[in-house]
Parts: C-alpha cells; sequence; structure tokens
C-alpha cells in the first residue's frame, strides 16, 4: 500500500518486495536487487522514522507528523529547523520514490501493449504512441545531471500525462497537482554493479520489468482522487 497523502500511519516500516531479489533476472540483478532494498531503501525508512519523531516530539510540529508522507512533503516550509527539514525531505523522498519504484516493477513486466483502455488511451492522447513514451522518458533518466528519478506522472490541473524529472530524492508529489505514477532511480546505486557507467543499457533493461497493471492502478487510483470520468 502506497504511503500516500491518506495514509495514516507514521512510522512506516521498509515495504516488503512483491517478488524475491532474483525475480527481475537478466534485466536486474540480484545483487543489485538486494542492496538497492534492504541497505538504500532501509536506510531512507530508518531516517525518515528518525525524523518523524523529531516532529512527534516539538508541540510545534507535532501535528505535522500526524500528516501522511506525501502531504508531509507538500508542506515542508512548515519545519522551520533547516536541517530536520533536509532529512524530511531526504528521507522522505527516498521512501515514497522507492515505494514506487519497487512497486512498479515485476518479473512479469515490460512489453508495449498496455491492456488498460484508460491508462492506454491517456498515454496515446499525451504522446502518440507508447513508442514515443518510452522515447521521452528514457531521454529524461539519461539527462538527469547527477543523481536523480525520470518519471511519468498525472498532471491533475490539466488532467494529462507528463514526463519529468527531479534532482536528489525529490519527488513530483511534492506538488499536490502531480501525481507520479511510474518513475526509474537513476542513483547510481540502482544500477552500477551491474551496468557500471552504462545508465542508457540499464534504461533499456528497466523497460522489461515495467509492471503496466501496477502502473494502471495507480493511474485509476489517482484520477479517481481527481473525480475525474474515465477517458
Amino acid at each position: 500500500v502506497p504511503f500516500t497523502a491518506s495514509t495514516a500511519a507514521q512510522t512506516p516500516p521498509p515495504p516488503p518486495l512483491p517478488y524475491a531479489y532474483d525475480a527481475l533476472e537478466p534485466h536486474i540483478d540480484a545483487t543489485t536487487m538486494e542492496e538497492h532494498h534492504s541497505k538504500h531503501h532501509r536506510a531512507y525508512t530508518n531516517k525518515l522514522n528518525a525524523a518523524l519523531e523529531t516532529l512527534r516530539g516539538d508541540p510545534a510540529t507535532k501535528a505535522l507528523a500526524k500528516l501522511g508522507i506525501d502531504t508531509l512533503l507538500q508542506r515542508l516550509d512548515q519545519i522551520t529547523d533547516s536541517k530536520l527539514r533536509a532529512a524530511v525531505r531526504n528521507a522522505g523522498g527516498g521512501f515514497v520514490n522507492h515505494e514506487l519504484f519497487f512497486a512498479t516493477m515485476s518479473p512479469d513486466g515490460g512489453g508495449d501493449i498496455v491492456e488498460h483502455a484508460g491508462l492506454n488511451a491517456a498515454i496515446v492522447s499525451a504522446f502518440g504512441t507508447m513508442a514515443m513514451l518510452k522515447r521521452a522518458l528514457s531521454l529524461s533518466a539519461l539527462e538527469v545531471f547527477g543523481s536523480g528519478w525520470a518519471w511519468l506522472a498525472l498532471d491533475r490541473r490539466s488532467d494529462k500525462l507528463v514526463v519529468q524529472s527531479t534532482p536528489n530524492q525529490d519527488t513530483p508529489a511534492m506538488d499536490a497537482s502531480t501525481v507520479p505514477l511510474l518513475g526509474i532511480d537513476v542513483w547510481e546505486h540502482a544500477y552500477y554493479l551491474k551496468h557500471q557507467s552504462r545508465r542508457a543499457d540499464y534504461i533499456k533493461d528497466w523497460w522489461h520489468v515495467v509492471s503496466w497493471p501496477e502502473v494502471a492502478r495507480r493511474y485509476d487510483a489517482a484520477r479517481a482522487a481527481t473525480g475525474k470520468a474515465e477517458l
């Protein structure tokens, strides 16, 4: 279950993977998956929980600690302590980004056909074809300077799909009008053990494990939250 704005629990554990560490072979190797999930994701989770504990311990910020993680990230300006604000931004973003990243991959993933009328129509409307969407998102991922993410998201204002990138562990969910549906992690820890500096090869491999049913589920949930009918 995604830790979104409606989530009440505020001491989240690292969400378990819905598949084994070696399930995405040969595209994403088992060693990378284990390191990424059991160490990097756990570190973000632990740092987030520590930041939440600090928020809860201060009467001035106690109410913020009761928010869902996405909503908290949208209200960073209400955290006056700069170190605590940075901790929430980095760890909270790392937590929600990795939750989405792992959930939207599957050993049964990949393909160029989305068997979901609404999402397929939205892709055609925004990009023309699946191939053009893949090209746009791949280019966005390649162009990230240093560490960051590339995203397919729903812009609630226009009710359209968009491709965008964020630096470090920033997330599109920091803007309440944007809902991330699919994201590729281009921090080196996501691919360096197998692909070394060949980010383009990693991106090509990643497309083979994208779980379009999970992306479609998130798309439906995002549109339901806006009250918009299916395309």
